[in-house]
């Protein structure tokens, strides 16, 4: 019999892992130590409503071709709607709506064509933006300009002064990509990593560009159907399962140890569980090997979103980017999600969602003020919600939703063969050359599953 491969985890990572795996015809038990399969990824189903509500709000690009390949392997991908190509709603105080569409063209020239014809730019900062597109171009190319600056130490926010943007075009236009890929103030988030987000998103093909959005809560995208994956392929998923330790014998891992005293034997083990819960189960001699030694310097981001029922429409728009607020992004999710979705939730009632990503500075505020700020916020864009009475709100806070990705961050984040034989890392975390996004959690996992079938 095939030696049974062990993941713990069953987020993102742990689950491509396992289904990659699994269709490679290799044998996976997979643990995870809380009573539902997400991870830090999931959605729950509302008490009051039954609607199913994510944990935070995601989105996915038509450049996530890992996970498209994922979902398509579980037969999930028609629960992503996508865009024909991509397109930004901005909205600001006052009501004043502002849309990017692209064309229907090849790359650079659809994202190019869009910001000439879009409202949201003045002809000054139209030039700005395709400065920096035409700067993008370059670093793509065999050749930089001798005064490309070195991203790599920079952050975003000095980057993009680098490049020209003006203070009002960064606020306006480039700090809300920058929040929504890397989930930090472009006053943190390294340039390096988003100058690779915006290329990989913006100046590969159209379809790269396009922004889906899950139209079901997102367990139901992935989680629950890759666990069945697993099962019908003869493998082992379990619920409630906490580790307490890394077993190992000389450089060998041989097992874990579970919480109670149990020993669960495996000499080939994937660990797709943040960076902070890893720590708290390795070996010390492990933990202090200079491989591991860059994961206790990673810092959180983290993340709050207030869920708004209004008892009527504020807005027709899918999702939109807020200019000039508190919160960053508003989603509507009445027409995001499918009926199916909206579980037995009054039709009467109107459901957005408003996103605040690097949140350190609102953490310690109460959820009453950050729900008030987000109705207040609300009103001061949307005129039609000024009127709209609120019958409830649900606020969710996230201190540890992703790793932070400030300058000289790389350097800390570990590749997925460890020096253990036999132990491997996935996870958002680790060294994919991304920010903490799906993407990255499933080219993760499908890295830490090659290296396993590698080896095998």
């Amino acid at each position: 019999m095939a030696e049974e491969i062990l993941i713990l985890g069953g987020g993102f990572a742990g689950l491509a892992a396992g289904v990659a795996l699994a269709e490679a015809g290799r044998r996976v038990r997979l643990l995870e130590q809380s009573q539902h399969w997400g991870g830090r990824a999931r959605s729950f189903r509302d008490a009051v409503t039954g609607m199913a509500l994510d944990n935070g709000q995601h989105v996915l690009l038509g450049c996530y071709h890992r996970t498209l390949r994922f979902l398509d392997t579980l037969g999930t991908l028609e629960r992503i709607r996508f865009q024909p190509r991509m397109t930004l709603h901005f909205m600001e105080r006052g009501g004043r709506l502002s849309v990017v569409r692209c064309r229907n063209l090849p790359a650079p020239w659809h994202l190019f064509a869009g910001v000439l014809a879009s409202d949201a730019f003045s002809w000054r900062e139209k030039r700005e933006v395709l400065r920096l597109g035409r700067s993008l171009q370059r670093r793509a190319g065999t050749s930089l300009d001798g005064d490309e600056p070195p991203l790599a130490k920079m952050t975003v926010a000095e980057w993009l002064q680098c490049l020209g943007q003006s203070d009002r075009v960064r606020r306006n236009f480039w700090d809300l990509l920058c929040i929504a890929a890397m989930n930090e103030d472009p006053d943190i988030a390294t340039a390096d990593i988003f100058a690779r987000v915006l290329s990989r998103a913006l100046f590969q093909s159209s379809a790269d560009s396009r922004i889906g959005i899950p139209a079901a809560g997102l367990s139901d995208c992935y989680a629950e159907a890759a666990a069945s994956f697993l099962v019908a392929h003869g493998g082992v998923v379990e619920l409630g399962k906490s580790v307490a330790g890394l077993r190992v014998q000389g450089d060998q891992a041989t097992g874990v140890y579970l919480a109670g005293g149990k020993i669960l034997e495996a000499t080939k083990i994937i660990s797709a569980v943040p960076w902070y819960g890893l720590l708290r189960w390795l070996p010390p001699s492990l933990a202090a090997h200079h491989f591991f030694g860059g994961i206790a310097k990673l810092k959180p981001a983290p993340i709050v979103s207030v869920y708004c029922w209004f008892d009527r429409p504020i807005t027709h728009l899918d999702f939109v980017g807020l200019r000039g607020t508190t919160f960053q992004w508003l989603f509507n999710k009445n027409k995001i999600l499918a009926e199916s979705a909206l579980g037995a939730s009054d039709p009467k009632l109107f459901l957005v969602s408003l996103v605040l990503s690097g949140a350190h500075a609102h953490l310690h505020r109460t959820r009453e003020d950050l729900a008030g700020t987000a109705v207040r916020e609300v009103g001061e864009v949307f005129p039609e919600a000024r009127a709209a009475r609120l019958v409830r709100s649900l606020v969710l806070k996230e201190p540890l939703a992703t790793f932070s990705p400030a300058p000289g961050v790389e350097a800390l984040r570990p590749a997925c063969r460890t020096p253990l034989h036999g132990f491997y890392l996935a996870g958002d975390w680790t060294a994919t050359g991304l920010p903490a996004t799906i993407e990255g959690a499933v080219e993760s996992g499908y890295t830490a599953a090659d290296a396993v079938l590698q080896e095998a």
